[in-house]
């Protein structure tokens, strides 16, 4: 009886959401349509902020409905829906004018790409596709080949992720960061060089665990005949604080600089380069990179309230801002000649930059189970500072 019930109710439960799906698709292609089809319009010129403006009024308007109504149950639906699909209705409106964007049908299948994609677009949209696609049965067979090399690749990395978190967290019982967290946050610190371990050992898993789905999504879609470049691309070659962010992963970078970087350079301090520089990068890095991951958790807004879903938010805020800041000063500076030597010239900057991440790491998590200042202590006992 008990399975019964539990399949009735599955049933009941996915007949909605399947017909919100369908609805949701509806409505970002009549929205692609309606700006092509008026393109000097106030929507079809800012379709990207009319598109996001909405979703943000769309959790607005769950965060008043009344709990355990039916209406409170109806929006955070849609809610949930709609945010698997924003990103993929925005790259379709910003290739509106593409050509040969005349027929809406790659833009519908891009909303759901048969190899697999997180909240992120993996690769962008159809006319990004479309530029990508082999075009003869040679360029098909290279690509293809391409893919599968990539797909061992991915394989290859997941068994030595599967080895690496046996060997060092359970049977040298290196804690990972989290755990050292809360043993932070409980009064019971683990030793210096334990809390340094679990730290470095996280920027590492993050590395490997988002070089694997990511190689797994570029795989298949190049098994599908697209070119597409790969999501994390060797991060730890990386020089600059601006160049891990872009290796890192790659199609975030992309999704943050189309919707909210270019839209920002293009428009504001068209006469200072350095301010134009900094207020798009933080309208990136810091405003765009807070939104996505911010709606993104919908489940915790609808749980908690919107006002204290912004105050568990703060540790994320901060992230984005240290962030901000030093990608900033990463594209403002002035560099001088590049030394030729390995050591000055690639290993000692490729260092710096790991340790730059491997620290702001501290405050990455989107968990938001903890307050600020407890990741503050965390971070300065790592240098012997306690408070």
């Amino acid at each position: 009886m008990k399975l019964r019930s539990l399949g009735k109710v599955a049933k009941e439960f996915a007949q909605p959401v399947a017909f919100l799906n369908l609805a949701v698709i509806a409505s970002g292609v009549l929205l692609f349509w309606c700006a092509r089809r008026w393109p000097k319009s106030r929507f079809g010129q800012k379709p990207i902020a009319s598109l996001l403006i909405g979703f943000g009024v769309l959790i607005l308007l769950g965060c008043i409905a009344t709990p355990s109504t039916l209406t409170h149950t109806f929006i955070w639906t849609l809610v949930g829906v709609a945010a698997t699909y924003v990103w993929f209705l925005g790259y379709a409106l910003t290739d509106r004018s593409a050509k040969p964007g005349t027929e809406a049908s790659l833009e519908v299948a891009s909303f759901r790409p048969l190899w697999g994609s997180t909240n992120t677009p993996f690769p962008k949209g159809a006319a990004y596709l479309r530029r990508i696609e082999a075009q003869d049965e040679r360029q098909l067979a290279v690509v293809q080949l391409k893919g599968l090399k990539l797909l061992a690749w991915a394989i290859v990395l997941s068994m030595l992720f599967s080895i690496w978190s046996h060997f060092f967290h359970a049977f040298l019982r290196i804690p990972t960061s989290a755990e050292a967290l809360a043993m932070s946050v409980q009064r019971m610190p683990l030793a210096w060089h334990v809390r340094w371990e679990s730290q470095i050992l996280t920027f590492f898993e993050s590395i490997l665990s988002i070089s694997i789905f990511g190689h797994q999504f570029i795989a298949c879609c190049r098994m599908a005949g697209f070119n597409a470049l790969r999501n994390t691309y060797r991060p730890l070659s990386s020089t600059t604080i601006a160049e891990f962010f872009n290796r890192f992963y790659f199609y975030f970078k992309e999704l943050l600089v189309d919707f909210f970087f270019y839209p920002t350079f293009l428009r504001y301090w068209k006469g200072n380069r350095q301010m134009r520089m900094v207020f798009a990068t933080f309208s990136a890095v810091f405003f765009g990179n807070a939104f996505y991951h911010f709606t993104r958790d919908w489940w915790l807004i609808r749980d908690e309230g919107l006002l204290q879903s912004l105050a568990n938010f703060q540790v994320y805020l901060f992230y984005c801002a240290i962030l901000a800041v030093a990608i900033s000063i990463s594209h403002l500076r002035r560099r001088g000649p590049q030394s030729t030597g390995f050591v000055r010239g690639r290993l000692l900057p490729a260092c710096s930059v790991g340790m730059f991440y491997c620290l702001l790491d501290v405050f990455g998590s989107t968990q938001r189970s903890y307050p600020l200042v407890e990741h503050l202590r965390f971070l300065a006992s790592l240098f012997l500072i306690r408070f």
